[in-house]
C-alpha cells in the first residue's frame, strides 16, 4: 500500500534496519514515488479536490475517494528530502522542488515537513534563504546568490513553523525552539524573538521528559555494567541503540567486541559489533568510522578463522598480524608468543625427521594423511569430497577476501579523514598507500597523508609521522632498488639470448639468467639486513616514548 511505501522509503533513506554500508537512496526514491502518483502536480490536484469535499454529495465523495487519498504525506516529505540530497543518476539537487513537496506535505499535516521548511528558512541545505521561497511569484526578481544569514522574514516564518511542529509533538522542533529562546534573535537592531530563559528551560525539560525511556535504559545499563552484569547491560544498550542513540550504539559495539556475545560464537559476535559501529558511523561518529576500518583491516571478520575460537589475546594477535606486511614484528613486541610458535614447528620438524628415518606403516600413513586433510586415492577416484582440494580453494578465497576487507577499511578511513579531519585516519591511509594494502602503492601520496596527519590535532602525532616517513624512505629505496635489479637482470637475459658471437659468453649469460633471483628473493635479502634492524630499533623507541607519554597523562 502507499502507506507502507512511505515507511519503507524512510528506512532505506536513513539506512535503518537494512544491510549494507550506505543508505540506499535509489530504493527510497522508488518507494516515495509509489506513494506519490503523478508527482507534485498530481498530488496538488488531489489535494484541491480534498478541499472541496464539503461541497460534494455522498455519492460524489464515493467516486472521488480512491483518487483523493492516493498521496501519502510521508512520501511527499521524503521526496522533498531527496530533492535536497539528490540521487545519483536519477535526481539532481532541486531546492525549489523540495520546497514544493514540503509545503504540500505540510498542508496535509506532516510535522516533519513543518520542521524541514523551518530549517530551510534558517539556511539548512538552502544558501539562498528567502529567495528560494519566491517561486510562487513569477513577477518577482529572483537572484541566485548566497546570503550570509537569514532575513527577519526568514526568522519569523521559521519561528511560526517550529511552533506548529512543536504543537504536533515534533521533538527536534521543540529543541530548536528552546535554542532560539535561550539566545534570542536580534536582526538590524530589531528584536525578532525575545530571549526567554524560562520558556527555553520549559522546552528543554519537555525534550528530556520525552526521552525518558531511553534515558532510563541507558542509566540502568551503566549501573549493570559497573556491577559486573555485562549481559543485562548489553541488552539495555541494544534496546536504546534501536532508538538511534549513538552512545548506546557505541557501548553495545564495545561490549560485543569484548566478548559479551549473548550466546553467539566469535565470528557472529564480531559481526554484531561492527554492525553497531557502522550504525554509529552513519550518524557521524568519528571513532566509529575508525573502528569499522580497524575491524576490516585487522581481519576480525574473516571467514577462514575458526568461528568458535575464544576471545584470547594470542588468538587476536594471530588474526591481526596475519594481515601485517611485517608479521614477524609480533615476536619482538610479544616475546611470549615465540615459545608456542617454536614448539609448533619443532613438533612438525621432529615428525618429518622421524618419518624419513623410519617410515610408518601404510595404514598408519593413510590415517595420518586423512587426519591432516590430504586426499587418498579412494577420495580422488570416488565420490567423496577431498579436503585438501577444498582447503586449497579456501586459501585462494581468503586472499580475495582480505583484499576486499582492505578496500572497505580504506573507505571508512577516508570517511573519517574527509568528514572529521582525523589524524589517525590520515596516518592509516598513508600506511596503506605505502604498502599497497587495499590501495595503490604510491609513496608520494603516502607522504601527503602522513604530512596531513602531522598537522592535525595540534601536531600531537608529529613524532610518529617523522619516524614513519624515515622508514618509508628506506622502504621506498629498497623497492626501487629491487625494481632496478630486476630490470637489470631482465636486460641481461635479453642481451644474452640475442647474442650469438661468443659461445662462452652466451653460456655465461644463460647461467646468470638461470640463477638470477626473483623480485621476492631480492626483497627478502634486503629486508634481513642492517637497515631493517635500524627500523626495528626506531620502532621500539617510538613504542617506549608513546607508553611514557601515556603514563605521564595518567598521572
Amino acid at each position: 500500500s502507499w502507506e507502507a511505501a512511505g515507511q519503507a522509503g524512510k528506512f532505506h533513506m536513513w539506512g535503518m534496519g537494512v544491510e549494507g554500508d550506505e543508505r540506499n537512496l535509489r530504493k527510497a526514491y522508488d518507494y516515495f514515488k509509489l506513494g506519490t502518483p503523478g508527482g507534485i502536480e498530481g498530488c496538488k490536484r488531489r489535494f484541491q479536490k480534498k478541499l472541496t469535499m464539503k461541497e460534494k454529495t455522498l455519492d460524489e465523495l464515493w467516486d472521488l475517494g480512491t483518487e483523493i487519498y492516493n498521496c501519502d504525506h510521508p512520501c511527499l516529505n521524503g521526496r522533498g528530502l531527496l530533492n535536497l540530497f539528490g540521487v545519483p543518476m536519477i535526481l539532481s539537487v532541486n531546492i525549489t522542488a523540495a520546497i514544493e513537496y514540503f509545503e504540500l506535505a505540510k498542508d496535509l499535516g506532516n510535522n516533519d515537513a513543518y520542521f524541514n521548511l523551518a530549517m530551510m528558512r534558517l539556511g539548512w541545505m538552502n544558501p539562498f534563504y528567502k529567495t528560494a521561497f519566491d517561486y510562487k511569484n513569477p513577477s518577482s526578481k529572483r537572484e541566485n546568490v548566497a546570503w550570509s544569514s537569514p532575513s527577519p522574514k526568514d526568522y519569523m516564518e521559521a519561528f511560526e513553523l517550529l511552533k506548529r511542529a512543536d504543537n504536533m509533538g515534533h521533538i527536534q522542533a521543540k529543541h530548536r525552539l528552546a535554542m532560539l529562546y535561550s539566545r534570542g534573535v536580534t536582526k538590524d537592531n530589531l528584536t525578532l524573538i525575545p530571549k526567554s530563559c524560562s520558556k527555553a528551560l520549559k522546552l528543554y525539560m519537555e525534550v528530556t521528559a520525552s526521552g525518558n525511556p531511553v534515558t532510563k535504559r541507558m542509566r540502568a545499563a551503566y549501573k549493570q555494567y559497573m556491577a559486573g552484569d555485562y549481559e543485562s547491560s548489553l541488552r539495555n544498550y541494544l534496546a536504546a541503540a534501536e532508538t538511534g542513540s549513538i552512545e548506546a550504539q557505541v557501548n553495545s559495539a564495545f561490549l560485543f567486541e569484548q566478548g559479551i556475545c549473548l550466546g553467539m560464537n566469535r565470528l557472529n559476535c564480531m559481526k554484531a559489533s561492527v554492525r553497531m559501529w557502522r550504525a554509529a558511523a552513519r550518524s557521524g561518529d568519528e571513532e566509529a568510522c575508525l573502528r569499522v576500518g580497524d575491524f576490516y583491516y585487522y581481519g576480525h571478520l574473516r571467514e577462514d578463522i575458526n568461528p568458535d575460537d575464544k576471545f584470547d589475546n594470542s588468538v587476536q594477535r594471530d588474526i591481526e598480524y596475519s594481515s601485517s606486511p611485517l608479521p614477524w614484528v609480533r615476536y619482538i613486541l610479544y616475546p611470549e608468543d615465540l615459545l608456542p610458535f617454536m614448539k609448533k614447528y619443532a613438533i612438525k620438524g621432529t615428525r618429518r625427521m622421524l618419518n624419513q628415518i623410519s617410515p610408518p606403516r601404510e595404514n598408519d600413513t593413510l590415517t595420518r594423511l586423512e587426519r591432516e586433510g590430504f586426499c587418498t586415492n579412494d577420495e580422488l577416484n570416488g565420490e567423496k569430497s577431498c579436503h585438501a582440494q577444498s582447503r586449497k580453494m579456501d586459501t585462494n578465497e581468503i586472499s580475495d577476501e582480505q583484499r576486499n576487507h582492505f578496500e572497505i577499511a580504506a573507505r571508512y578511513y577516508r570517511k573519517a579523514a574527509d568528514e572529521h579531519g582525523s589524524a589517525r585516519a590520515n596516518f592509516n591511509l598513508g600506511f596503506m598507500h605505502e604498502w599497497g594494502l587495499g590501495l595503490t602503492q604510491d609513496f608520494p601520496l603516502a607522504k601527503r597523508f602522513y604530512d596531513v596527519s602531522a598537522k592535525q590535532k595540534s601536531g600531537e602525532g608529529e613524532l610518529a609521522v617523522q619516524i614513519a616517513l624515515l622508514t618509508m624512505n628506506i622502504h621506498e629505496f629498497f623497492v626501487k632498488s629491487g625494481m632496478y635489479v630486476e630490470k637489470w637482470l631482465r636486460n641481461r637475459r635479453m642481451a644474452s639470448s640475442s647474442s650469438t658471437r661468443h659461445d662462452t659468453t652466451l653460456q655465461h649469460y644463460q647461467m646468470v639468467a638461470a640463477n638470477s633471483k626473483t623480485m621476492k628473493d631480492v626483497l627478502i635479502f634486503h629486508i634481513f639486513n642492517g637497515e631493517t634492524a635500524l627500523i626495528l630499533f626506531l620502532a621500539i623507541i617510538l613504542t617506549v616514548l608513546v607508553q611514557e607519554v601515556q603514563h605521564r597523562r595518567r598521572r
